[in-house]
């Protein structure tokens, strides 16, 4: 099972990968996470972001997840440390 962080997106790096401010980490996660991290998306669950990534735009990136709280169920790590992960909206009531 992959491991699985939430948090406030904030700052768009760049079409396909943005800031993400942790707020909470799934118990048992088999990491450990920064309080911000780097994440690269692999796949999106986003209302209003294009199913096409190469239609994406950092306008629409901002749109979407600056300020969003977010769920990140992390795939894997680069070798700089960066997150690829899938990203979706999470419900207010928790996780």
């Amino acid at each position: 099972m992959a491991d699985i962080i939430w948090g406030n997106g904030n700052n768009i790096i760049s079409t396909e990968s943005f800031q993400l401010d942790i707020t909470h980490r799934k118990d048992g996660n088999s990491e450990k996470y920064n309080d911000i991290e780097k994440i690269i998306i692999s796949s999106v669950d986003l209302p209003g972001l294009p199913d096409n990534k190469l239609e994406w735009t950092k306008e629409n990136l901002q749109n979407v997840i600056v300020g969003a709280f977010l769920k990140c169920e992390i795939n894997s790590k680069t070798p700089e440390g960066e997150l690829v992960a899938k990203v979706s909206h999470s419900g207010a009531a928790g996780y």
